[in-house]
């Protein structure tokens, strides 16, 4: 009897230290008001007005403008992409020529890049204490295209590396950064590869033309989607899929039909997704032939599209002067989850 009371002494002594430790412990503290959700950029009206934020919270509440909101200033013109990073976000405005960091939890400004090593801005990606900006430099001129390098504590400027014409999206595989030559206002076929290690240019790869997306897949293998040179130049080619072995840059090739050009390439869960005259295709990353089964449910005319835990996010830009939308699809039943009212011109999805 003795026993069975000690015993259930120390059970008692040990829930009741349990139970205090849990009410030591102080509630976890939010980071900012944008901690839960995603983000989305509003291009703006070209040429003229202000790019914007949106945010979109985990609890389906949506806030609209959020950086001039936290800032009391605008962004400026065009916003073209959005790039998170630790606690920071990279927001690139292209026509103003800079990068504005922000903190991604609270969207309060804490730099901003600029200078004549950012001259008009396209993406910005992030390794190793590294951002890598795309520039087209002067549009007009096909010579003058760089990547430029920042140090991501200081936001210094560490290099700019000449590439060729149209650097547009990029991916970092490594220690190496896959940069799609996209062609600025002409049209390009390359994927230039730096090692970031020493901002060395390994190779540039020739591809299909214009290379408009680019992802990487859970098996390591590097997937580039080339739009091919549209019907109304006069020099019509077909699009095509490059699946490029990031270690011996060997080359597989999938082409598309002569008048097909597909842009928007996603990867989710084993799956490639890409836009192909107004619908989606899915196809599995193993498999040998393009797919020619739209999936059901998925038509319009997106203006841009992300795929995230078996969900579509796509953006509509409707008339380009004013409101867009944002519509979530379930992937696999094509059932519309959600529309969501955007800024001018949606242009990116950003998660976290």
């Amino acid at each position: 009897m003795k026993k069975s009371n000690l015993v259930c002494a120390i059970a008692f002594l040990a829930t009741f230290l349990i139970s205090c430790s849990d009410d030591n412990q102080e509630p976890k503290q939010p980071l900012g008001d944008y901690e839960n959700g995603y983000f989305v950029s509003n291009e703006g009206p070209f040429q003229n007005g202000s790019g914007t934020i949106s945010f979109v919270g985990d609890n389906g509440a949506v806030s609209q403008n959020v950086y001039k909101t936290v800032n009391g200033e605008d962004l400026g013109n065009i916003v073209n992409s959005m790039y998170i990073s630790d606690d920071k976000a990279y927001i690139v405005v292209n026509n103003s020529n800079k990068i504005v960091v922000v903190n991604r939890f609270t969207m309060k400004k804490e730099a901003v890049i600029l200078g004549e090593n950012i001259i008009n801005p396209r993406f910005f990606v992030a390794d190793s204490g590294k951002g890598f900006i795309s520039n087209w430099g002067d549009p007009f001129n096909t010579e003058d295209d760089f990547i430029t390098v920042i140090d991501l504590q200081t936001n210094a400027i560490l290099e700019k590396i000449p590439v060729g014409e149209g650097p547009e999206r990029m991916l970092i595989d490594g220690q190496k950064l896959f940069v799609c030559l996209q062609g600025g206002y002409g049209s390009n076929n390359k994927v230039v590869v730096i090692n970031i290690a020493d901002n060395s240019i390994d190779t540039a790869l020739t591809t299909g033309d214009v290379p408009n997306s680019i992802v990487a897949d859970s098996n390591g293998a590097v997937w580039v989607l080339c739009g091919g040179i549209p019907a109304w130049t006069g020099s019509e080619t077909p699009g095509s899929l490059y699946k490029i072995d990031p270690t011996s840059y060997r080359l597989e090739i999938k082409e598309f039909a002569s008048t097909e050009h597909p842009s928007l390439l996603n990867t989710d869960k084993g799956n490639l997704y890409f836009a192909l005259d107004g619908n989606v295709y899915g196809m599995n990353t193993n498999e040998v032939e393009l797919p020619t089964n739209a999936i059901e449910g998925l038509g319009g005319q997106f203006y841009t599209m992300n795929v995230k835990d078996g969900e579509l996010f796509a953006t509509d830009a409707g008339d380009f002067s004013s409101e867009g939308t944002l519509k979530v699809f379930n992937l696999i039943s094509g059932d519309l989850l959600q529309t969501i009212t955007t800024g001018i011109v949606p242009g990116q999805v950003v998660f976290p």
